[in-house]
Formats: C-alpha cells, sequence, structure tokens
C-alpha cells in the first residue's frame, strides 16, 4: 500500500497547527532501531533528516514536521495508559509550543466511532516537557504537560487515568514532531527518538 503523505491544516483553540496525516499501518515492520526518521513532504525544504537526526528550520517561513517510519505494534493500537515510551532529545530553543509531539488519539467512549481511528490530536511542547537538557519524555516525566481539546493536564499518567478508553490510533496518523511557526521562528535538532519498543 503507498503511503498517503499530506499536511492539513486544523484550528484548535485559536492556532492555526498543521497535521501530518499518514496512515500509521502502511508502512511495513522493520528490525529493531531501524525505523528511519523521515520529514514530512508537504515542506522540504524546512527540514533534512539523515534518518537518524533530523533539522528542523522555520527561519525560512513555513513549517516542517518529522516522523518515524514503519508501523511500530508497541505503539499504535496501544491503550493511552500501557504504552512505555516516547521521548526525543531537541536542541534549540523552546518558542511558543514549538517544537511539540502531536499523538493522534482514538477515543472508544464513543460507541458510534470507529475504532482504531483518530478522534483528536494532544499535543506536549518543547517548552513545557524537558529535562532542561533538551531530552522531551513524555511517558516517564512527571512534569510534562498534556494539551488536549477539552483542557490541559500536568502529565501522561494523570491524562491516561482521566481516558481511561484512549489508545493511540492505529489507522491513519502517525506519531510526529512538528514546528509551524507558533512561536517565533526557529531552528531544532532532532534526535534519539523513541516511540514504543523501535522496530515492534
Amino acid at each position: 500500500m503507498t503511503l498517503i503523505r499530506r499536511i492539513s491544516p486544523i484550528l484548535t483553540a485559536g492556532v492555526l497547527l498543521l497535521v501530518l496525516a499518514v496512515p500509521a499501518v502502511a508502512g511495513p515492520s522493520t528490525a529493531p532501531g531501524k525505523n528511519p526518521l523521515l520529514c514530512s513532504e508537504a515542506l522540504p525544504e524546512n527540514c533534512t533528516t539523515n534518518g537518524k537526526t533530523a533539522t528542523i528550520d522555520t527561519t525560512i517561513g513555513g513549517g516542517a514536521a518529522v516522523y518515524q517510519e514503519g508501523f511500530n505494534s508497541s505503539w499504535y493500537g496501544v491503550k493511552t495508559g500501557l504504552v512505555k515510551t516516547l521521548s526525543v532529545t531537541v536542541t534549540g530553543d523552546p518558542l511558543g509550543i514549538d517544537p511539540r509531539w502531536s499523538i493522534p488519539i482514538d477515543d472508544r467512549n464513543d460507541p458510534t466511532a470507529e475504532a482504531g481511528f483518530t478522534d483528536y490530536f494532544v499535543f506536549v511542547a518543547f517548552g513545557t516537557c524537558n529535562d532542561g537538557a533538551g531530552l522531551v519524555d513524555v511517558i516517564n516525566d512527571p512534569t510534562c504537560e498534556i494539551v488536549t481539546p477539552n483542557g490541559t493536564y500536568p502529565n501522561w499518567r494523570t491524562f491516561t487515568e482521566a481516558n481511561t478508553s484512549t489508545y493511540i490510533a492505529l489507522n491513519d496518523n502517525y506519531t510526529f514532531m512538528i514546528a509551524d511557526g507558533s512561536g517565533a521562528p526557529g531552528v531544532w535538532t532532532i534526535s534519539n527518538v523513541k516511540l514504543g519498543k523501535p522496530g515492534k
């Protein structure tokens, strides 16, 4: 199946956000640690990658997103309270909500919604989730704020405990890191991406 990659604008809390829509199940599984880090195809001039490290540059206008290619069964389709790892190392200054993780959530509390598909995104910004040395450890850092359409939670645990019917969406979107000019223009290097168990 051919991956369909696109950047779609959505409006959340009055801020224009760019959403990378990529079918998560379309990519083949790879050996542990071999999932390449890719740039979105929408604005290639804003992003470069060698597969392990990526650079996002919004000083030239526009934005960019990076994601790990390939299906990962230890992340996609897993209940949010059971996922173990989502982390990345970022160099550069946090500017507004840039850069940030964008995580597709499948909320099965609504029986009329089709299971496996994204009902909404939650966001984790570098500025409110880092150890002071560039590590963004969403799952295990108790100070990482989780921003949802219904409010902000102080960390991943409180989000999952309050939303016990949520899963990482399986069928339609990758989890990705994005900077889209919501803050001041900047340059960031993204590396050491760990999502679930690599290659699973």
